[in-house]
């Protein structure tokens, strides 16, 4: 099942705010595996088009809101300090 711009705006603000693979799902109703699927695919895309891009890619693709811009912000940070 694939999600759509808003389940992946609003999984990438969860996750910010350190929300676990399992409790992500139960909120946007999928599987735990779609949310690993989408968060792998995502740190790939950071890693060939650079973290900014593939999350400006994230965030126009369903308009996330204020909330998830201070999430994405926060994440942007967890996934550089991963890849030291």
């Amino acid at each position: 099942m694939a999600l759509t711009p808003n389940q992946i705006c609003e999984l990438i603000k969860l996750r910010a705010l350190g929300w676990s693979q399992s409790e992500i799902a139960k909120k946007l109703n999928t599987s735990q595996q779609v949310i690993g699927y989408q968060l792998k695919k995502l740190k790939a895309q950071s890693k060939k088009i650079g973290t900014d891009e593939a999350f400006n890619t994230a965030l126009f693709g369903g308009i996330a809101g204020a909330a998830a811009g201070i999430g994405i912000v926060t994440l942007l940070e967890l996934l550089k300090n991963s890849n030291k």
